[in-house]
C-alpha cells in the first residue's frame, strides 16, 4: 500500500482530458460521506449515463470518503474467514454475505484496507449493472521486496468492462499514501484505469485468467523489477537499463542508468540508503536517452533515482 501524469495521447479513459471529468468529480464531490451502496449506486445512475462516468463517480467517491485502516493494515483483526456449506448455492451465498459485511462497514467506518475499497468498488459497479472482478495479487512497496516473492497476495483492486474491454482501477492506491507511520490523502489520478501495458510494473494478478489477459509474465519475473513509482509510469519516460531491480557496479564502481525520454532541463539526482543527502550524477544524452552513472557510497545497498523532486525508481545495489 506504501508508496514513497506524459500525456499519453491513446483512446482510454485513464488519460482523457482531466476537463472531462470535471463535471462528474465536481457533482460526486457533493455527493453525502455517509451513505448505503444502494443509495451511492441510485445517485450515480441519477447523475450519469455512460459507464465511464460511472465508474469515474465511483472512483471519485471512494477516494474522496474512505481513508486507509493503518492499524488494520499493520496488526490484522480479520486474517481469515470461515465458514461450513453443503453445497456450492449456499457457499455462493455465504460468500455474497460475507463480502456485502465488507461493503457496509466500510462505508459506515469510513476506513478500511485495500479489500473494503474493492469490495465496495465491486458492489456498486454490480448495482450499476456493469460487468466486474474484484482481483486478489501482489504488489511491493519497497527495495527489500526486490526478487523475493511472497506466497499469499498481499493486495487488492478492481477490474471493470467497458466497451467490452477489460480496465484496471485501484481506488486503494488512489485515494493516499503513508508518508511518516501516517496515512495521508492524497488524490492520484493514475490509478483510474492503469494503463494495461504499465499494469505489471505494480500490480500482478494471484489468478492465471487476469495474467494472461494482461501478457505472460511470471511471478518470479514481476518480483525481479525495479519498484516503479507512479510519478514515473504517468510520464513518458522509459526506463531502458537496467530492467531488473537489483542494479551492479561496472568495472569502475559506478552504478548506471538509461531513461529514455528524459530531458536535460529535467533535475536528476541519485539518493543512497544511509545518506542524508541526495547526489546529482554524472548525466549524457544520446538521441532520446539520458545515460545516468555514479559511484554510491560503499556500505549502501538501496539506491533511489529521483527526477524534478519524486523518488520514481527504487533498486537494490549489488
Amino acid at each position: 500500500m506504501k508508496q514513497l501524469f506524459f500525456f499519453f495521447f491513446l483512446i482510454t479513459i485513464s488519460t482523457a482530458d482531466a476537463q472531462y471529468f470535471s463535471t462528474v468529480d465536481a457533482k460526486v464531490k457533493s455527493y453525502p460521506k455517509f451513505i448505503s451502496a444502494e443509495k451511492l449506486a441510485d445517485l450515480i445512475s441519477e447523475d450519469f449515463n455512460s459507464d465511464t462516468e460511472k465508474v469515474r463517480a465511483t472512483y471519485i467517491w471512494l477516494t474522496q470518503n474512505i481513508r486507509y485502516d493503518l492499524a488494520e493494515y499493520y496488526s490484522p483483526t480479520k486474517t481469515s474467514y470461515s465458514f461450513s456449506y453443503s453445497s456450492e448455492e449456499e457457499k455462493q451465498q455465504k460468500i455474497t454475505t460475507l463480502n456485502n459485511q465488507i461493503v457496509s462497514e466500510t462505508l459506515s467506518s469510513k476506513k478500511a484496507v485495500c479489500e473494503g475499497y474493492a469490495r465496495v468498488f465491486a458492489k456498486i459497479c454490480t448495482l450499476l449493472k456493469i460487468e466486474n472482478e474484484f482481483i486478489k495479487g501482489y504488489i511491493r512497496n519497497s527495495p527489500q521486496e526486490i526478487g523475493i516473492p511472497i506466497f499469499n497476495a498481499n493486495h487488492a483492486w478492481n477490474a471493470v468492462k467497458i466497451n467490452d474491454e477489460w480496465r484496471y482501477f485501484d481506488a486503494t492506491w488512489g485515494a493516499g499514501h503513508e508518508e511518516n507511520g501516517k496515512w495521508k490523502r492524497s488524490f492520484t489520478n493514475y490509478f483510474f484505469d492503469i494503463p494495461t501495458e504499465k499494469l505489471f510494473f505494480t500490480h500482478f494478478p494471484e489468478q492465471t485468467i487476469w495474467q494472461l489477459r494482461v501478457k505472460r509474465l511470471s511471478k518470479t519475473a514481476f518480483y525481479k523489477q525495479p519498484i516503479y513509482n507512479h510519478k514515473f509510469l504517468n510520464t513518458n519516460l522509459t526506463l531502458v537499463f537496467p530492467t531488473s531491480g537489483v542494479i551492479k557496479k561496472n568495472k569502475e564502481g559506478y552504478i548506471e542508468f538509461q531513461i529514455k525520454n528524459l530531458k536535460s532541463t529535467q533535475k536528476v539526482f541519485v539518493g543512497f540508503k544511509g545518506s542524508r543527502y541526495s547526489q546529482k550524477p554524472k548525466i549524457n544524452f544520446k538521441e532520446s536517452t539520458g545515460f545516468i552513472k555514479i559511484i554510491p557510497p560503499k556500505s549502501s545497498k538501496e539506491a533511489y533515482l529521483i527526477i524534478d523532486g519524486n523518488v520514481v525508481l527504487e533498486f537494490l545495489i549489488q
